[in-house]
Parts: structure tokens; sequence; C-alpha cells
């Protein structure tokens, strides 16, 4: 029976009048009229529920699935650290600030909850999909705990250096580290906090049962035995819990405080000190435990989350990384070494063509080769490189040491303000004077985010120049689990104009007077924005304006409304967008000649590459740089052309070619900002455009217009060498006193690295997540 209301409450209607109206009929992409842009926060959001699509979906090995499962959490995690500690900020300082789409900050942090609380519920249940699949292939992690259990004594034993503090309900908690598993439990009038230790800690390998693999959940066996732990006081509830606090490490780079104190400051804040933006409890409700110690925490029920699934997914890597059976994880790529990079000396190759490689498909190896012969090459001279992050036990590190030691001059930019890996950086700086590298002093306010290597090398009395740019960092480990392109190369162009780029580093200077390369934070905003505008005036004077580019996220205003301006002319666009997106594609009369495709599969996309125009006139570049704001205006960043018609057509019609005919691994945005997955046409072949990167790498790329380079070939006629004038080296500086090196595993004294197989490593290494690591 419907409620009735009382005549003069207007505004009250009866509940049959909702319950008997027809439900409008779904709604298909609705082209917004007003807003331009798509807000940049909720677009990542978007990106990560299509990383959980990979989780979801059952043709992906099951361990793959945990493993992408473990990714959408990380990357959670670092989205409310970097971007929700932000957007608060602007909440309390700037309220009335509003964000190019239009939202306040308050709105924002709402949809942003809502978003999440959504997402996680499906990562909820598709976790179990993935823990009942899994139990039936031989590996079984146990998550809830009876009275009593056969694995109690084992748990037990792992928990000998567990910790408990006592607290009474007045008393505020101890510092607590960011990220960290801990027990909340509830008594009468007091509180307890179980610490259980490093994050790891919380998944325990029991006995097998049988052929089956065994794992617990050791925060959710201690929530259950509380009142064995706590004999007598009353245990009213427990669970497990963890918080995210801000990752700014604060530092100012006008202060007199020498900057890398500034940031180990600042990372101790940030493990203990700063503010909390997010409790996560492991509750079956927003119990009244959870709200009291969020409210001791100094949060408000916005910053309490509450999933149906353990927390801390991403310490469930040692699963995966467990000998399994190998139907439970993708079959390993291994990376190739291209024939004719094996029997010859890599500069006598270089020098006579240049080299493009293809990672994860081409082996990086072959990079750490290139340095490590340079710095054993008695010819080798000067060697030059940027380092924004690397692998924990690093053999590019360990070059330029040994380069140093062999007496040559090696300068070396190290990025001590790369998100998550300061403190590592900050290391490595100190290690790298200690052997003798001249390390660049930090820019402070400017992050260098460009990855090039330039080795002089002395040849018949003159220097010849030998450059590796790349899209990726100088990181073995990431070079095995992101897809990235570099060039080896000995054009003089592209050799003097780097030797301009690192004494810019070297003496702190605006970037200035290039030719062939586009610089940040110099000209590389205004020249994209120039290359947009020659296609539409090609377009409309020739009629073949087109555009296709790739890059990991898209947010500057200004390129999205000339590539606004492009689609209006007529200009095809073409855009591979892995992440963030806030340009709206496929909207009359602004952007219906724009199309946006993101592809996620087990590697994640993060190569950058820059094409305008066609025939004679195309113009490619490859990039470390994103288009957003930050990369144009706030970092040190190159784009470098593809002179070699051969791979410049290789790159266009093949790797951008095969991404854009995905239909099985890729994404299209649709105007409203969401995505729905490519359709495949009736009839038509599947195309999974990273198992043809990987076949094509297997087969040393036959078929395509590169595989000439694996023939014998009479060398094109490069312009002669000449003399560079030693003012385009950085200049010497007074090394800062040495610094403790590293002990243990990742001391200096290791031995340099092996020279590469023939082939790389058997897989590649289990992501820890899908973030910007650049």
């Amino acid at each position: 029976m419907p409620f009735h209301m009382e005549k003069d409450d207007s505004d009250w209607k009866p509940l049959s009048q909702f319950l008997s109206e027809p439900k409008a009929a779904a709604a298909g992409h609705a082209a917004p009229t007003v807003q331009r842009l798509y807000n940049r926060d909720l677009s990542w959001l978007n990106f990560n529920d299509r990383v959980l699509n990979e989780a979801a979906d059952p043709s992906v090995p099951a361990l793959e699935r945990l493993r992408f499962a473990s990714i959408v959490s990380s990357n959670l995690d670092e989205f409310f650290m970097v971007r929700v500690a932000e957007i608060a900020k602007i909440a309390t300082r700037t309220p009335n600030y509003r964000y190019p789409d239009g939202l306040n900050a308050r709105q924002l942090l709402s949809l942003v909850r809502e978003h999440a609380l959504r997402q996680k519920a499906l990562q909820a249940r598709y976790f179990n999909e993935i823990l009942d699949t899994l139990a039936k292939l031989g590996v079984r992690l146990v998550t809830e705990f009876g009275e009593a259990s056969p694995y109690d004594y084992d748990i037990q034993a792992r928990l000998s250096g567990a910790k408990a503090m006592l607290c009474r309900s007045a008393e505020s908690p101890p510092a607590l580290q960011s990220q960290k598993i801990y027990v909340f439990v509830r008594f009468q009038r007091q509180y307890a906090l179980v610490d259980l230790g490093e994050r790891e800690n919380r998944l325990v390998e029991l006995p097998p049962d049988g052929k089956t693999t065994v794992w617990g959940l050791a925060d959710r066996w201690v929530a259950t035995r509380v009142r064995n732990i706590f004999p007598g006081q009353g245990a009213i509830e427990a669970f497990p819990f963890k918080i995210i606090r801000d990752a700014d490490l604060g530092y100012r780079p006008d202060e007199e405080v020498n900057i890398e104190e500034q940031i180990l400051q600042g990372i101790h804040r940030r493990r203990g000190e700063s503010k909390v933006i997010r409790l996560e409890v492991d509750a079956p409700s927003y119990s009244e435990g959870a709200l009291f110690l969020a409210s001791q925490l100094g949060l408000d029920s916005a910053a309490l989350y509450r999933f149906d699934l353990p927390i801390d997914l991403p310490a469930l890597r040692k699963i995966f990384e467990a000998p399994a059976s190998t139907r439970l994880r993708y079959t390993p790529v291994r990376p190739q070494i291209p024939r004719f990079l094996k029997s010859k000396d890599i500069f006598d190759i270089v020098k006579s063509r240049d080299v493009l490689l293809h990672h994860p498909y081409d082996s990086f190896d072959i990079v750490v080769n290139f340095l490590l012969q340079a710095a054993r090459d008695p010819a080798v001279r000067e060697i030059n490189h940027t380092l924004y992050r690397t692998s924990r036990e690093s053999p590019i590190i360990e070059a330029l040491k040994e380069a140093s030691r062999q007496g040559k001059k090696v300068a070396v930019y190290v990025e001590i303000k790369a998100r998550f890996d300061e403190a590592a950086n900050v290391q490595w700086a100190a290690e790298l004077r200690q052997a003798g590298v001249k390390v660049v002093q930090p820019m402070g306010g400017f992050k260098v985010h460009s990855k090039v290597t330039r080795i002089v090398r002395e040849e018949d009395g003159q220097q010849t120049v030998y450059v590796h740019l790349g899209t990726g960092n100088y990181h073995p480990g990431t070079a095995r689990q992101y897809t990235d392109l570099g060039l080896l190369t000995a054009d003089a162009g592209l050799g003097a104009e780097t030797g301009v780029y690192f004494s810019t580093l070297a003496q702190r200077q605006d970037p200035s007077g290039y030719k062939d390369l586009l610089v940040a934070p110099g000209n590389l905003h205004a020249q994209f924005m120039r290359l947009i505008r020659e296609e539409i005036k090609s377009r409309k004077a020739e009629g073949d304006g087109r555009i296709v580019a790739k890059m990991n996220s898209l947010v500057d205003p200004d390129i999205i409304e000339a590539l606004y301006d492009a689609s209006r002319a007529g200009v095809k666009v073409d855009l591979l967008v892995r992440g963030i997106c806030c340009l709206r594609p496929g909207i009359s009369g602004m952007s219906e000649n724009i199309r946006v495709v993101s592809v996620v599969d087990r590697f994640l996309e993060h190569s950058r590459i820059y094409c305008f125009g066609s025939g004679e006139r195309q113009r490619l570049y490859l990039s470390s740089a994103d288009w957003m704001p930050r990369n144009f205006f706030t970092r040190y960043e190159l784009a470098f052309p593809i002179k070699d018609p051969h791979i410049r057509r290789f790159i266009v019609d093949t790797i951008l070619g095969k991404s854009l005919a995905d239909n099985t691994k890729a994404w299209a945005l649709q105007p409203d900002g969401t995505y729905d997955r490519v359709a495949r046409a009736p009839g038509a072949e599947p195309v999974r455009s990273q198992a043809i990167f990987e076949q094509l790498a297997e087969s040393q790329y036959q078929g395509t217009i590169l595989e000439e380079r694996f023939s014998p070939k009479k060398a094109e006629p490069r312009p002669e060498a000449t003399p560079l004038p030693a003012k385009e080296g950085p200049p010497a500086a007074e090394p800062p006193p040495a610094q403790a090196a590293r002990p243990g595993a990742d001391g200096a004294a290791a031995a340099p690295p092996p020279a590469p197989a023939p082939s790389g490593p058997p897989g590649p290494e289990p992501l820890q997540n899908a973030k910007e690591t650049a």
C-alpha cells in the first residue's frame, strides 16, 4: 500500500507514483553541451577500471588475474596519496576554485569516493571469483578462520615479531605508518593496536594440502583470535586496517637547506607524520570501532572506506611469484637480442645506421651493453647520462662507476625528486660521487625526466658522439614490464644538441637554440602546437592533414583545443592514450574526426610517439613527455626526431598501426568519458597488438621494413664526424664529500654485470602497479 502524504505538503509525492513511472530507455553516449574537457581524476579512475577488467577476464590466466587485481589496489593507494591529497588541500584552501571541467574540489572528492566504492565493490566480486578458480587449480588462499583452525600453530609461529599496544579510549593512537597493516581491537574503555611488522608478514605460506599450495592472511587470523591474544578483556570487535598518508614531501627548492636533506626529511614525514588521507578497514560493516578509529585519526566519515575484500592486495605478490603450473601465468616473453647486435662492435653498427629498440620485445641488455662497452672502451672519453629511476641492483649504475674508475669523464643527472624513488636516488647519487662521477646539482623546482645517454668517442683524431634516447627509464626491471622505445644513433646533429642539453643541465639554464630536439621547458609545447597547426593548414590547402599520437596521458588544455581545431578543419586524428584523457572525442562540430583508443594488456603501454603529416613532409618524434602541463612547463623533457625513413615507417605502420587495429585488448573512449571495448567486426581476425610485437621480435622482424637490418648491407654515408668543442660537455665540478656506500647486495663493490645471453630472462617480473613511473 502506498504511503499517503499530507495535502499541504506539496513537495512529497506518493511512493507509488515513482514505482509506476516507466524507466527511461538506456541512453547512448550523449554529447556534452557545455564541458569541453573531461575531469583528469575521473578519467584516471576510468583507467583503473580498465585494469580491473583484466582481473575480471576469464581468458586471462588465473595468477595474472590476481596480479591485475593487486595492481588496481596499489594504483588506487597511490592515487589517494597524490591526487586525492591535493584535491583535499584545494577544497580547504581555495573552495571556490573550479577545475577546467567545471567541478569544484568538494564535488570532485564526492565523485571520487563514489567511483572508488563502486570500483572496489567490483574488485571484491572478481577477487572471490579468482580465488575460486585458483583453488580448483591448486592454489588456495585462506581468508576466513573458525574457532579452531589447523593453521593456528603455523601462523602464530610466523608472528613472533608482532607487537601490540594498549591505549585508553581518550588517548590518540601512536604515529602509524602509511600502507602498513595493523589490527584494531576495541574493548569497553580502551583499544589495542597490533603491528604485524613488515607488510609481507601478513601473507603466510602454510603446509600444502596434497598438491595444493596454501596461503593464509595473518591479519585476519589475528582479528579472529583476539580473545585468545587478550584473554579476559572482553574484546568487542577487531578488524585489520591501514592508512594512506599524503605523499607530498613538502620540500622548498628556494630554501638554503640542501635539497637532498629536505627530501630525506620529507620521506620520514611521509611514512609516519604527514596528513592521513584515507582509513581503510577490513570489517563487516562501518562499525562503531571503525568510526571511533577514524575520529581518533582526525578523519571524517568521507575518508573512511570499507570494502568486502582483504586490504592491501599488493602484499599477495608472493603467491604470484611462487612456483606454480605454467597454465596459471602468461607464457614468458623472452626479450630478444637481434642477431646483428650479437657478433659486431656496437659502435661500428650504430655508426653505420640508427638502431630502434622496442622493449620488452627487444632486450634491455642491449642498452646495458652499450653503456658497459663504453665504460671499458679506451677510445671513449666522456659519458653523460640522465637517471630518473633504476633497479635495486642496477647494472647501469655499475657501468657508470666503472667508467669513472677507468678514468673517463662521467657526468650524471640523478633526479632525486622521482616520486617514491627519492631515497634510492639520493643513495645512488652518493655512490656515484664516491666513485668519482660528477653528479649534477639538482634543479630544485624542476624535474629532469628525459632519458638520454651521450657517449663521446675518439676515432682517428676526431670525436664521434653516440647517443641513446628513450621513452622509458634506465630500469632493467620495468623494461621487462613496460612497452618503450629507444634509439641508438651516431647522428651528428643529435650528438651536438644532446651536448648542449647536458651543458644546459649542468649550468642550470633554460634550454634554447635547438634545431632537431624539442625540449621542455623551452620549445616543446610551442612546437607541438605549431605541428598541429601545420596539419590544419595542410588540410585546408592540400586536403591531407593527419595526426597520430601515442602517450600515457592527455591533459593539456591548449593541446586539446588545438586538436579540436584540427578536427573541425577535417584533420583525421588518431590517439592512443593509455590512461588519463581529458579530450572528448566524437562530438559533432568539435571532435567528430578524433578517435581515442586505450590498450590495456599484460605490459604497461608506456612509449610516447607523435606523428604529424604523411609522405615527404611526415614528422615523427619519440619522447619522454606526455601531453600534460607538468611535462611542458615543470620538467626537463626531450622529444627527438626519427630521421631514418625505414624506422619511421615501421613505427607508423606497425607499432601505431597494429595498436590502433587492436580488437582484443583495446578500448574506445566515448564522448561522455566512458570506455567501450573495441568491437571485433563479424568474421574479422583477432588482433592483439602486444602479441604481434612479441612474434615480430622472435622472428627477427621478418616481413617488416626492419627485416633488412638483419642482412648484410653497405653502410649509407653519414655526415663526416667533426671535433666537438669542449664547451658542449658539462663543465667539471668539485664533487661533494664522499658518503658511505650502501652495504650488502646493493653495495658499490658489486661485480659488473656479465655480457648478456642470446635471450633475456624467462619472463617479465610481476608488475607492482600500472602507474606512471616515467
